[in-house]
């Protein structure tokens, strides 16, 4: 009972915290919705994957998902699954989303139809409602894969949230450079026509200059979905080799692993150029979302050699690692350069999480801890509730601590800020 009166008093402190979330997909509530089905709004988020699980087909999930199916038609086959998912983290997202915004304690057929006229709309009001209930003051977010977009956003006519601060997006710039039209494709984003490798490092560090000067906070790579994390260094002729190959015949195009030896190359050049422009790296490790996959290549342990390199380039590492807790923890106590960030992990694995908040106050700085990334796209109401659930995994384990009296209430709740707030505060250094 005591603990639990602990917990409560110290989860209302926490509650109350600002928070930079460290990690979504969003451009904010500028896109045209005018109608969402309440069934499909309620599963927009992770929980498709715990679906997918549990055995729904994809026929199933495309019906569950068509806004323009009455809800009445979908309830057999989302109740069938939902019976077999309802007490994962992704489903008390669904959960907190109906008691916490629709006001309704359970999911049911008739629960579901009552939210009908109360769906969240992606409109600027209901972000800054949502948002600012939460306390949530900045959001990091990966949102310009998109060549286009990009552009948009370096030439300064891209419309977005105005709590958003952008990173670059890495990946298919070392990793998708496999064909002359791609790597044209890059050039034209400067209107430059690129006929050696020199021309494309050239291109590629001005595009991060200027995105830079737009207001860019770091760079994203989360490049562990297709390749292994080990980026070996690679001598510059044998890089300039492949590069040349594809340059020279427009029909002539990389596979795998081919490729490899020219995307270990761009990938430490790029981390050269991070260094010079003293941009911190986010890069993804461990579980990666809807890729049945080896886990063990996207343990962070690969990256190894990537953090000696660059002892004056901060990496922000992904997710936890998970499910490598022991890794990531060792990474970070040994390398001052690293940091845990637990963006996703909340509802992957919340015992995982709160395992990990407590190992990392016992073995690392505890300044190097980043609590909270929702990782989603354009659905506000997901987001706050995800940090609830990050918000009570904290509370868990500052207060196990607080039992074994290695803190006190006052050292937890600061612990706490420094997590939710001043930490990535200070990594991506935001005003």
């Amino acid at each position: 009972m005591e603990d639990d009166v602990l917990f409560k008093e110290l989860f209302n402190k926490i509650e109350e915290l600002p928070v930079v979330d460290c990690h979504e997909h969003i451009l904010g509530p500028k896109r045209e919705v005018t109608k969402r089905e309440p069934l499909a709004s309620l599963i927009e988020g992770y929980v498709q994957s715990d679906l997918l699980s549990a055995g729904i087909t994809q026929k199933e999930l495309d019906i569950l998902n068509d806004n323009e199916i009455e809800t009445e038609k979908k309830w057999g086959i989302f109740e069938k699954f939902w019976k077999k998912i309802e007490f994962t983290a992704y489903a008390k997202v669904t959960k907190l989303i109906m008691r916490d915004i629709y006001g309704e304690e359970e999911i049911s057929l008739q629960s579901i139809l009552r939210i009908k006229d109360k769906i969240i709309l992606p409109t600027e009001e209901n972000y800054d409602s949502l948002l600012g209930q939460a306390h949530i003051e900045v959001i990091l977010s990966d949102a310009l894969s998109d060549f286009q977009t990009l552009k948009n956003f370096i030439d300064g006519e891209l419309d977005y949230y105005n709590k958003i601060r952008f990173l670059f997006p890495l990946p298919q710039f070392h990793h998708d450079v496999r064909s002359f039209d791609f790597v044209q494709s890059v050039g034209a984003l400067l209107n430059r026509h690129i006929t050696s490798l020199e021309d494309y490092l050239e291109v590629v560090y001005e595009l991060l200059e200027k995105a830079k000067e737009r207001g860019i906070v770091g760079i994203k790579d989360q490049s562990a979905y297709t390749r292994s994390l080990d980026y070996e260094l690679v001598p510059r002729y044998e890089a300039e080799r492949s590069f040349n190959e594809i340059l020279s015949d427009p029909r002539n195009s990389l596979g795998w692993p081919e490729a490899k030896p020219l995307d270990d190359f761009l990938f430490h050049q790029f981390m050269n150029f991070a260094g010079e422009l003293k941009l911190p790296v986010q890069i993804h490790t461990g579980h990666m979302a809807g890729i049945r996959n080896r886990i063990e290549k996207t343990n962070a342990v690969f990256l190894t050699n990537v953090l000696e390199l660059y002892q004056d380039l901060k990496f922000d590492l992904f997710h936890g690692n998970w499910p490598y807790i022991g890794e990531i923890l060792f990474l970070a106590k040994n390398y001052p350069n690293v940091y845990i960030d637990l963006c996703w992990v909340n509802i992957i694995d919340p015992i995982y999480s709160e395992e990990l908040y407590s190992r990392a106050i016992l073995t690392t700085p505890h300044t190097k801890i980043n609590g909270f990334g929702g990782d989603y796209p354009d659905v506000p109401e997901y987001i706050v509730s995800h940090l609830k659930i990050c918000r009570e995994n904290i509370t868990r384990a500052l207060v196990r601590l607080i039992r074994m009296g290695w803190i006190d209430e006052n050292s937890a709740l600061e612990i706490a800020r420094d997590w939710l707030f001043n930490n990535p505060k200070e990594l991506f250094n935001l005003s």
